[in-house]
């Protein structure tokens, strides 16, 4: 056998993942995945499909008036699909841009030809939402609002509840992209007023990577079918009338449908306010510990996740030695993105992680550190 296929055939190690997703799992969840083999166009499979809607649409305050949209493919999928869907051929699409994320959405809205406006922050900068009232006044074409909730680029959480009120006040959408902050951080589609809320699977949801959702208001999904399409697969309207009717005009991840229905049984078992609390409590410990070290975080605290934190590099070491020398003691941290891989590192505590593991990572870096240096 030859080396490379030997090595694939080994088993691979569990590590701790920090990275912001896809994140540690239970064993209840990757055994689920374990299904018989099952055509994606029978009852069996549809059951489980509108299941997972309907609890998704309820996990987010919106049960009756919104509904879920799922798509097999990353988060990417449902973002992009809700911005290229949702925007009318005549109007404009307002971005925020404080982040590696907000700027995708922006080359989103550029690649389907949406004429939009972007308004730029620094990464470690939280949008105003009096620049947002005054784009809408100036421009009376902006008919939608994307922001990131959670920027990962940073840790940033962005104040979607005062941008929301901000397009309801003049008659705006919203189209929130909360890919790693749904079930992570308290959100609330009914009472923020979101129009279209997207996550994944593989996020604070704690299942396996593969789908993808946009937790959309009806009244605006049914107003769709007027915007000329701008894809084949991430339609939208096309996607959510199948859904709507048992029914996928693709063929979906169907194990990860699964997965997913396990790990919302298990997000039921442990609550949404408890599992906004796990995530608050690790997150303390790992800073108040990294910050013991000497290491610096780089967002204010009023703008902190509950979720990720990015740290400056330690004097003298870099991002690849450290990566390196934590995934030997079976962890995996994450670089920083653009200019901020040079300088910055990011960990992530979402997952099935605790206050304890956490404390358990910092005295990994601690260790870490002290053999870099020595």
């Amino acid at each position: 056998m030859a080396p490379e296929n030997q090595a694939m055939n080994e088993e691979l190690k569990q590590y701790v993942l920090l990275n912001p997703g896809p994140a540690c799992t239970t064993p209840t969840v990757r055994q689920a995945l374990l299904t018989p083999d099952l055509c994606h166009r029978e009852p069996e499979f549809f059951q489980v499909m509108r299941w997972v809607r309907d609890e998704i649409a309820d996990l987010a305050g919106g049960a009756g008036e919104w509904s879920t949209v799922i798509f097999s493919g990353s988060g990417t999928a449902a973002v992009e699909a809700a911005v290229i869907s949702a925007v009318p051929a005549d109007r404009k699409l307002l971005v925020i841009d404080n982040g590696v994320y907000g700027d995708r959405i922006r080359q989103m809205a550029a690649c389907s030809g949406i004429a939009h406006h972007v308004l730029h922050y620094n990464w470690t900068e939280a949008p105003r939402p009096e620049d947002v009232d005054r784009a809408f006044a100036e421009e009376p074409s902006l008919s939608h609002l994307a922001v990131v909730h959670h920027e990962t680029t940073t840790g940033l959480l962005n104040p979607i509840e005062a941008l929301a009120a901000v397009c309801k006040k003049h008659g705006r959408s919203i189209i929130v992209d909360a890919m790693s902050s749904f079930a992570g951080e308290p959100i609330n589609v009914r009472e923020m007023g979101i129009d279209y809320l997207i996550s994944s699977s593989n996020k604070c949801l704690q299942g396996m990577a593969g789908l993808s959702f946009v937790v959309a208001r009806r009244t605006a999904l049914e107003g769709l079918v007027s915007v000329p399409p701008r894809s084949v697969y991430l339609n939208l309207y096309n996607q959510w009338k199948a859904e709507e009717g048992d029914n996928t005009p693709f063929t979906p991840a169907i194990q990860v449908f699964f997965a997913l229905r396990q790990a919302i049984i298990e997000t039921r078992q442990e609550g949404l306010e408890n599992r906004f609390r796990r995530y608050r409590e690790a997150a303390a410990a790992l800073r108040e510990g990294m910050e013991a070290l000497g290491l610096q975080i780089i967002v204010a605290p009023e703008w902190r996740s509950n979720t990720l934190t990015t740290f400056r590099l330690p004097d003298g070491v870099g991002y690849d030695a450290l990566h390196d020398a934590m995934k030997r003691r079976g962890y995996v941290i994450y670089a920083g993105q653009g200019d901020l891989k040079t300088w910055a590192f990011r960990i992530a505590n979402l997952g099935t992680l605790t206050a304890d593991d956490l404390r358990q990572v910092v005295a990994a870096v601690r260790d870490s550190i002290e053999e870099l240096r020595s």
